[in-house]
């Protein structure tokens, strides 16, 4: 379902920065991994994620001083599975449009470049009133309250 973990197969290997370390995910960017079979929709997003999803902070997989660990909040609530919920200016869809559920929201043309099977609009998490996001409130909108 929309939410759940999911790891991309392709993780950027560059070193923006020059300090030595691969730096994983831009925060200023989306990504959309349309053949994930760790997903039920076959999407993965990362959304505004700053480093690699695959070294998490207090595990192995994170040596120290890796600037490119995430925090296990971060991975739960930035990397997960989506799927698209509106079709981009001009693009049709082969497949059937979803719904977002509760705690998620429609953002309309976050993925404007690709195939007509890619742009448009994806389900990403909102923040509802009862939600402990500690942190997230810069990276998410408040959810839609009904009838706005």
């Amino acid at each position: 379902p929309i939410g759940d973990p999911c790891i991309p197969e392709n993780i950027p290997q560059e070193d923006r920065d020059g300090d030595g370390f691969a730096d994983g995910f831009d925060s200023a960017e989306v990504y959309i991994e349309t053949s994930s079979v760790q997903c039920r929709t076959r999407t993965c997003m990362v959304y505004a994620l700053d480093g690699n999803p695959e070294k998490v902070t207090g595990g192995e997989s994170c040596p120290s001083g890796d600037p490119t660990c995430v925090t296990p909040v971060a991975l739960e609530a930035q990397v997960f599975c989506s799927c698209r919920c509106s079709l981009g200016p001009g693009a049709s869809a082969n497949t059937p449009l979803c719904n977002c559920g509760d705690g998620f929201t429609c953002v309309d043309d976050l993925v404007t470049t690709g195939g007509d099977g890619v742009v448009g609009g994806y389900c990403v998490p909102c923040i509802r009133p009862q939600d402990d996001r500690e942190g997230l409130a810069g990276v998410y909108d408040n959810c839609p309250t009904p009838g706005s």
